[in-house]
Order: C-alpha cells, then sequence, then structure tokens
C-alpha cells in the first residue's frame, strides 16, 4: 500500500519537474516507467563560429609515407648500431609508442652499453627516448628543431593506427605482426595517460554522409584498416547510426563513434618535460650524411628523424603527403567533432582545426587559400545542418 503523504510528495515532484521542462528546448518530457522515471532528450550541439577573420593560423604539414611501410629495423653504421623508427606516414601518433618499444626491443643487449642517442625531437623521438629511459639508458636527443618546428606539431592528433601507413600490395604476414604488436602497446598506453591534463581524451564524433562522391569508397577497394586490423584486434569502440531523435543535424544519414584526441601542444610538452626530469639531454644538431651520425659519441644510435631520413640515408622509399590545416578562435563549449563531405573540424585548445586535404608527392608547405576557402565553406554548410 502506498503511503498518502509519499504518493503526494511524488506527484508533486513529478509535476514541479514537468513544469521546468515546459518551455526548455533540451528536453522533449516526461516518461514514467517502472517505479521510476526517464527524461528524454533532443540532442542539440553548440554552433562552430565560422568566419575567415576568425582563422588565427594555417600550417602545411609533411606525412613521411614509406610504400613498404615503416621501417623499424637494424643496421651497422660503422662502429655503431644504427636502429631506424621512421616512416609512419598519418599513424605517428597512434603508433608512436608502439613503434618505441620495438625499436628499443633491439638495442643490443651489450655489458657497459648506457648511453643511447635518438635522432629527431617529433612524437617518436621522444617516446623513443621515453622508452629508452624506463629501461635504464642515458638518452641525449639529437635535433635539428624543437616545437612548433617540428612535423609532429603540425598533426591533427585523433587515433589513426593505419592511416597512410603502407601501400596495400605491400602488406606481409611479418609487417601484420609487427603492426599488431605497436597497435596494443601504443593504445593501452594513451589510455593510462587519460586524466592527465586532457594530453590525451575521448571524443564523439559525427560523420554526416551527404551524396558527396569523396564520401563513397571505391567498389571492391579494401582500406588499409580493413587488411590490418583483424577482428581479435577490433576492440575500438564502435560507431552507431543515429536515430531522428538522436541526430542532431537534419541530414538524414549521420553515425556517431567515439574517438581518442591528443592535446598537441601539451602533450609534447610533458613528454619533453618529462624526459628532461629523467635526466635527459637535448643537442640542437643537423644531420646531412652517414658520417655525421657516425661521429657521434653514443654506441647505439635510434633514427626518428621522417622525412630527414631521404636526406640522410638516401631513402627513396619515402614521399612526403602534404596535409593543410586551418585552425579558428578556441570555443570552450564545443566538445564534439564532426566531418562532410572529406572535411573535418576538431575543436582543441589551441584552436579549432579543420583540415582533410593530403597530397602525396608534395613538398610546399605553403597554405593555399582556395583550400582554406573549402574548408570554411564546407564547416559553415555543417553548421546550417545542424537542427535549431
Amino acid at each position: 500500500m502506498i503511503h498518502p503523504r509519499r504518493d503526494f510528495i511524488k506527484k508533486v515532484s513529478l509535476a514541479a519537474l514537468g513544469a521546468g521542462c515546459i518551455g526548455n528546448p533540451a528536453f522533449s518530457g516526461i516518461v514514467e516507467k517502472d517505479a521510476g522515471f526517464y527524461i528524454g532528450k533532443r540532442v542539440r550541439l553548440p554552433k562552430v563560429k565560422v568566419s575567415s577573420s576568425r582563422v588565427i593560423k594555417e600550417s602545411v604539414g609533411l606525412r613521411p609515407f614509406r610504400r613498404s611501410g615503416p621501417r623499424i629495423e637494424s643496421q651497422e653504421l660503422g662502429n655503431k648500431v644504427l636502429i631506424h623508427n621512421y616512416g609512419h606516414g598519418g599513424s605517428g601518433w597512434s603508433l608512436s609508442w608502439g613503434s618505441a618499444m620495438l625499436a628499443c626491443e633491439m638495442v643490443p643487449s651489450e655489458p657497459g652499453l648506457s648511453k643511447v642517442g635518438v635522432m629527431g625531437c617529433g612524437v617518436l623521438g621522444l617516446s623513443t627516448a621515453r622508452t629508452l629511459q624506463q629501461k635504464g639508458y642515458e638518452v641525449t636527443i639529437y635535433t635539428k628543431d624543437l616545437y612548433p618546428n617540428i612535423t609532429s606539431a603540425m598533426a591533427t592528433g585523433t587515433w589513426s593506427p593505419s592511416h597512410k601507413l603502407i601501400e596495400p600490395g605491400m602488406i606481409t604476414e611479418a609487417f601484420q605482426e609487427k603492426f599488431k604488436k605497436a597497435y596494443y602497446h601504443s593504445y593501452h598506453t594513451y589510455q593510462r595517460l587519460l586524466g592527465l591534463n586532457q594530453v590525451v581524451d575521448w571524443m564523439d564524433n559525427y560523420s554526416i554522409r551527404t551524396d558527396d562522391r569523396s564520401e563513397r569508397p571505391n567498389p571492391g577497394e579494401a582500406s588499409i584498416k580493413d587488411l590490418l586490423i583483424t577482428k581479435e584486434m577490433d576492440f575500438y569502440p564502435k560507431g552507431e547510426s543515429l536515430s531522428r531523435r538522436e541526430n542532431p543535424f537534419k541530414i538524414k544519414n549521420v553515425s556517431k563513434s567515439p574517438t581518442n584526441i591528443f592535446n598537441i601542444p601539451s602533450y609534447l610538452k610533458m613528454l619533453k618535460d618529462d624526459f628532461l626530469l629523467a635526466g635527459g639531454k637535448i643537442d640542437i644538431k643537423e644531420f646531412n650524411r652517414p658520417e655525421d651520425v657516425d661521429a657521434l659519441p653514443e654506441k647505439c644510435i635510434v633514427n626518428c628523424t621522417g622525412l630527414g631520413a631521404k636526406k640522410i640515408f638516401g631513402d627513396d622509399d619515402l614521399v612526403p603527403v602534404s596535409g593543410q590545416l586551418c585552425f579558428l578562435i578556441p570555443q570552450p563549449e564545443l566538445t564534439y567533432r564532426a566531418n562532410m563531405s572529406g572535411v573535418y573540424f576538431i575543436p582543441r585548445r589551441d584552436g579549432i582545426m579543420l583540415g582533410g586535404n593530403h597530397i602525396e608527392g608534395n613538398w610546399d608547405t605553403t597554405p593555399d587559400p582556395a583550400v582554406k576557402d573549402k574548408f570554411l565553406t564546407t564547416v559553415e554548410d555543417m553548421m546550417e545542418e545542424l537542427k535549431g
């Protein structure tokens, strides 16, 4: 038997809550369910403020793409052991910790070998240096530039472990095994960094499907992701198609999926600070030929120079893949990212990043005004499709 006073309080509480929802566009009403109730919401998202006058910076980064895949191998160089760790295309950020682990496993276990040099101070160089320190080595990083004048500073900074990583016809069983190890190690390392000043975070991504041809996969063509990420590795949180009520856009075909993002400025600063606090040293130095590397004092060197390896070591398998980015003034209220017609935006602390262009073989780092206009126009179109 329901106590009269309790029944009265429940009715008054429900009535008051219902009255509070009237006129509030974020709520669609109250539905009683069993002994409790829940409030159904109409999803509404804040808009990106799109304007050329809000553009605060532009950049063109060059991804180091090797058609045969990243080079993670050891070789002799004069009286030294040289370990290569470069050429990850658009997957360097995602696979950095796993690639560092694979490279560091190649360091010879010789008595008295306590010092190792690392060439390059991007995300791969820093991750490799920190991994070596964790193994007990004294490490010096040799680099011609520091943040922000490095390729890693011009990346999108999202989890994309198979993006522009290797040509499909070059995949071997040995490569797949290395990729699997790097994939697992990197993913779990990043999850352990969650909560540290948002250097790593999760964010919902909305994929908006129009009838744009650029959004259609080529029939019968398997993606690198499909070829590399097997069912046992496919543990990454899945996306879902949105119902009409869940969909914040007017366009019918929209899916939502969670994705990892990296706060690049804070993340790179954290890695560098941790490296220096652990006793690491940074030496500003430029390399032009293998003899410059052989002249270093360490007996073991790990090469993380990216595109620099083309000039230093004559790696003709390396080609640049340029990617232009455009940043708008930050909006702290934005907590989602979206993509449509090949263009995406990602809210970050250092600005709202707009991107989606890549040109293989392009060495030009001058931003193209036409590309910027396409970014701005497409994001503006996305915002027009948001429900009011």
